[in-house]
């Protein structure tokens, strides 16, 4: 068994939600990518806009602003959490 992003047999996507689109220039709403390609491309934008270091913990993409999938296998519903992790 081939497992990625978590060690989930799928990896984690995220796409970015359109009524915030326009705070990721760039960044296609509707579009999933793997979790970890997502938050690559919205690090690259925060680092061009001179904003500082995150925190440790700090969630780089917010689920205000994206929606996930292939956690696990199972979609969260929503209000739900989105991550194992989280308490």
């Amino acid at each position: 068994m081939n497992r990625q992003s978590g060690g989930h047999e799928r990896p984690r996507e995220a796409r970015l939600r359109p009524e915030a689109a326009h705070l990721y220039p760039g960044v296609t709403p509707d579009d999933w990518l793997q979790a970890a390609r997502m938050v690559d491309i919205v690090w690259a934008l925060r680092l061009r806009r001179g904003e500082g270091a995150v925190h440790l913990g700090e969630r780089i993409l917010l689920p205000d602003h994206f929606e996930f999938r292939n956690a696990g296998g199972v979609e969260p519903s929503s209000g739900s959490r989105r991550r194992a992790t989280d308490e």
